[in-house]
């Protein structure tokens, strides 16, 4: 019915379009900096799940519990996965999640005394 040889022409040209679509795949960063970077912290990071096309997300807002000595944050990502962006096409936009990682920023320094 069909040679050895048509079969792997036939198919070995789809199985090498997968191998190139899957290997050619990555991640994508966003960062956001402050314009001074002076980090105090290592990154800490949260999966951040949105369900139904952004109507649900998990957790709505994120908290930063380290940045204690003062609120604010050096350097913010934003980074998704193969596997991410595969769980986002296979269920059509209905689970979406991302990475969020963040520094926090070293307090001020004071300058002068209290009189």
């Amino acid at each position: 019915m069909y040679s050895k040889a048509s079969l792997i022409a036939r198919y070995g040209k789809q199985t090498l379009f997968i191998v190139i679509v899957v290997l050619t795949q990555s991640c994508y960063h966003y960062r956001v900096l402050n314009t001074k970077s002076d980090p105090t912290t290592e990154y800490e990071k949260k999966v951040m799940w949105s369900y139904c096309w952004g109507l649900i997300n998990n957790p709505q807002n994120l908290v930063v519990p380290n940045c204690t000595e003062n609120n604010a944050l050096d350097e913010v990502q934003f980074n998704t996965k193969f596997t991410y962006s595969l769980l986002t096409i296979v269920t059509l936009g209905i689970v979406s999640p991302v990475e969020v990682k963040w520094k926090c920023h070293k307090p001020p320094q004071r300058v002068g005394g209290m009189q």
